[in-house]
């Protein structure tokens, strides 16, 4: 009896110590915010767990993160106040970017091995042949040129499977629909040497992260010490820049609509049965890809739902307030882009338009880097302050580079934090490129080759 006692103790004893083992473990962790769900903050999260830090990452997505690679889901609700529209809340569909596509001499990459994975996974699926192609009017008839599809690819329950594995896979908690307000949402409290998150019960955290890009990320640094790495975050909106790449981060902006039609529509009987997704050439002013999301995603009924995406300069020339874009552009926007999309089909006037049952618009205002920073190794870290940045900017406007950019600033700080990486100074001024790999058709597929941009 007695012994079974001293065994009981001596077990109770070891289960504390190993539970305040774990706690001091805990505790140990230091804490990071990451503000920004896209990919590269996904990346950045879950690249970061493998040393001893506890990442959060804050999304202002309403319904889940991901970014520009984002999808809407059957029964996703609209927002309060907003027009509810049955058929699209009945379908799957991405109205940002539609292809993943893989550099072919760079299959060893880390990115070509996380495709990979996601592959066996069942998370990504390979585009089929003839699925994706290239639409180009010559005189009164459409070609429809099919594009080698062996490196292509796309979510199999939508392009926001893709952040949504990767949140499940790192486990790092989500703080969703938070709004970091770009008026002093961050603070450094220089007493502890850490960053205060405002609006998330004041708690602070040991290091920061921007993951995102556009005047709210400026703003959003623009008052802390840090304000060399400020400088870069500073942006323009333009659909082009000058030959020498100019001297800010510069994105251009892009409209994004979805329309459900009467089948079969006039926009299917002109298109292959085998196409899903079309670029558009560069010299149609309006249009850059036209994507049939119930090719992608069939559906059970007798409708089809399109993603129409503009190009650069026709979403500068209709410029609006992307929140809360006012009834008459949305009415303007979507009668050009539709008419855009009759005349490059070779279709009957209005027969498209005349077919449209459910449409929603939505501008992308910070779309896509049309040039990248050449002063880093893909991202940006401050030692002093303990903030870093990462982004497609930083390495190659894609899907790809923003995964790259999360994954090497997380190595850095993982390797040698004490040490900054990527700031310009008065004597190294930021130096930027004119991004030529990315692609004509913008938000669309972000592939690795042909250019996206117009250089003057």
């Amino acid at each position: 009896m007695r012994l079974c006692l001293s065994l009981l103790l001596v077990d109770m004893l070891r289960r504390r110590s190993v539970s305040s083992l774990s706690m001091k473990m805990s505790s140990d962790k230091q804490s990071v915010a990451v503000i920004g769900g896209g990919i590269s903050g996904l990346s950045f999260a879950g690249a970061i767990m493998k040393g001893p830090f506890e990442p959060t990452v804050f999304d202002t997505g309403r319904l889940r993160p991901g970014g520009r690679c984002s999808s809407r889901l059957v029964g996703d609700r609209p927002k309060d106040g907003e027009e509810k529209l049955p058929l699209l809340s009945s379908s799957l569909f991405d109205h940002a970017a539609q292809i993943i596509t893989l550099n072919p001499n760079d299959n060893n990459s880390g990115f070509a091995q996380q495709v990979s994975r996601w592959k066996d996974e069942g998370i990504v699926k390979q585009y089929t042949p003839g699925s994706v192609c290239s639409l180009v009017k010559e005189g009164s008839k459409l070609s429809v040129i099919p594009l080698d599809t062996s490196n292509m690819y796309y979510g199999v329950n939508g392009m926001g499977s893709i952040p949504q594995a990767m949140v499940k896979e790192g486990q790092f908690p989500v703080e969703q629909d938070v709004w970091v307000s770009p008026s002093n949402g961050v603070k450094f409290l220089k007493s502890k040497r850490q960053w205060k998150v405002k609006g998330h019960d004041n708690k602070t955290f040991d290091y920061l992260v921007i993951a995102h890009n556009g005047k709210c990320a400026d703003r959003l640094m623009s008052k802390t010490p840090a304000k060399a790495l400020h400088s870069l975050l500073r942006v323009n909106f333009n659909p082009s820049v000058p030959s020498h790449g100019g001297k800010r981060m510069t994105l251009n902006s892009i409209y994004s609509l979805t329309i459900c039609l009467k089948s079969p529509s006039s926009l299917s009987k002109a298109l292959p049965s085998p196409f899903v997704c079309g670029f558009v050439s560069s010299d149609n002013m309006e249009l850059r890809l036209v994507s049939c999301q119930s090719r992608k995603y069939p559906r059970i009924d007798d409708i089809e739902v399109w993603n129409i995406l503009s190009s650069p300069k026709f979403a500068k020339k209709h410029k609006a307030p992307q929140e809360n874009l006012p009834d008459d552009i949305v009415d303007n926007v979507t009668n050009e882009l539709l008419m855009a999309v009759e005349e490059l089909a070779a279709v009957k006037e209005s027969s498209v338009r005349n077919s449209v049952v459910e449409r929603r618009l939505q501008l992308w205002g910070a779309a896509v880097p049309v040039n990248t920073y050449q002063g880093g190794n893909g991202f940006v870290w401050d030692s002093e302050f303990g903030v870093g940045v990462c982004g497609d900017w930083l390495v190659e406007p894609s899907v790809a580079g923003a995964w790259d950019s999360g994954q090497r600033l997380a190595e850095h700080i993982l390797k040698d934090r004490q040490n900054s990486s990527g700031l310009p100074s008065a004597e190294k001024p930021p130096v930027f490129q004119a991004s030529t790999n990315v692609l004509k058709d913008g938000i669309g597929s972000f592939r690795m080759k042909r250019a996206d941009i117009s250089v003057s």
